[in-house]
């Protein structure tokens, strides 16, 4: 697999340059170490400027500046030719190596916080019992850290194991900041390969064989998955663990399915963009979000009655 290079500027990533990229502090939030600048694939690798990059924290912050943003601002900044001797060739990347199931097997337990949130605050909030949470439990393979921390496990539709997401709750249900992978702290042991390549896939993804006919719908976050599937199990309920999740190859295993996306406030707009590149589904958009404050999923509307 190599990186797509029909755009000449790209933002900065180890797939495309062969090591991790090195972000500055923001120029609008602040915050050190979270932009992440373009590159320029037909000159070198070169930056266009330090303020010409994206900010990690898209919610919060939003800072997004592109080339054409900044060769339009600044008419002095003569747009460099694109030099053929200096163009660089992405590196290829290590083919797909999926992780043993047996970790997903050993994980597999209600030890974590969230769970015990599930299991009790929020049945008795929507009114659910335990044995439907239970079943959810199960379905999705949700898994515990000895810490408590939940796992939500990506496993595409062939059972093959794409990563584990870490994310730390607070007993009342809400995220307490730490979120990582499984296959970090493998591969600082051994466990792993140094150069094990991170290919995500949908959360749930590995359902929709199971269930053919069930209408599919996609939010953010793998809570809200969990939530919707206990709440409404006549749909399937996948999550791309992120607002910039959507991509032809994590969508691809969908084609020939009925879908229906939930964007959380303030991403129709967002998602709307990615979307316009994935072809041969037949999908719709929810906009109905929108009149919320940003950030709010139908997790929160279910809470909040």
């Amino acid at each position: 697999m190599i990186m797509n290079t029909d755009f000449r500027y790209q933002l900065e990533s180890k797939r495309l340059t062969g090591h991790q990229p090195v972000k500055l502090t923001c120029p609008h939030c602040g915050k050190k170490k979270c932009l992440v600048r373009y590159v320029d694939t037909r000159n070198g690798f070169h930056y266009v400027a330090d303020t010409v990059g994206k900010c990690d924290h898209q919610h919060s912050c939003g800072y997004h500046y592109k080339p054409s943003d900044y060769y339009r601002d600044n008419q002095w900044a003569t747009e460099p030719k694109a030099n053929p001797d200096n163009y660089c060739q992405p590196k290829p990347l290590p083919p797909f190596q999926p992780l043993p199931m047996t970790f997903v097997n050993r994980s597999h337990s209600p030890r974590s916080i969230f769970w015990q949130w599930m299991m009790t605050d929020f049945a008795m909030h929507i009114g659910i019992t335990q044995e439907q949470l239970h079943k959810v439990f199960e379905d999705y393979l949700v898994g515990a850290t000895r810490k408590g921390n939940v796992i939500f496990w990506q496993i595409d539709h062939q059972g093959m194991v794409h990563a584990g997401h870490i994310m730390q709750y607070r007993i009342d249900g809400h995220r307490n900041g730490f979120q990582g992978w499984t296959h970090i702290p493998l591969m600082r042991t051994g466990l792993l390969p140094p150069d094990w390549q991170l290919y995500q896939c949908l959360f749930g993804e590995h359902l929709i064989t199971r269930r053919p006919d069930a209408h599919i719908c996609i939010v953010e976050s793998e809570k809200t998955a969990l939530a919707m599937a206990a709440c409404q199990p006549e749909h399937l309920w996948l999550a791309t663990a992120g607002s910039s999740g959507l991509s032809p190859e994590k969508l691809a295993c969908l084609r020939g399915r009925r879908v229906t996306l939930f964007p959380d406030s303030g991403c129709y707009d967002k998602w709307n963009e990615q979307m316009s590149h994935v072809k041969d589904i037949d999908y719709n958009i929810s906009n109905s979000l929108e009149q919320y404050p940003p950030n709010t999923d139908l997790c929160d509307l279910l809470l909040e009655g």
